[in-house]
């Protein structure tokens, strides 16, 4: 619903986004990793999601089936449903 993204979504600063970041092992290699996986994504691919977690393993990947690039809004209980179980992980 455009009203709702419009109300819901923020901006966000650039300089995040463009600037290389500098990750270590130590740091960044100590946080688990999960991929979701947005299946009807026209802003990335799944051939580029899945060149992503090529690219960087994650612990496990997940799918959203009828996602688009946001699931927040296209699919939001299949979103919540994997980041409990997501939570709830040992």
């Amino acid at each position: 619903d455009i009203a709702l993204a419009g109300v819901s979504m923020r901006p966000i600063p650039l300089g995040p986004i463009m600037e290389r970041l500098s990750l270590t092992q130590e740091n960044y290699g100590s946080v688990r990793r999960f991929f979701i996986q947005t299946l009807d994504d026209r802003v990335l691919s799944p051939d580029i999601q899945e060149k992503m977690v090529r690219e960087n393993t994650p612990e496990k990947v997940y799918k959203i089936k009828g996602s688009d690039h946001c699931p927040f809004f296209s699919k939001p209980q299949s979103l919540h449903k994997l980041l409990v179980e997501i939570t709830q992980l040992p």
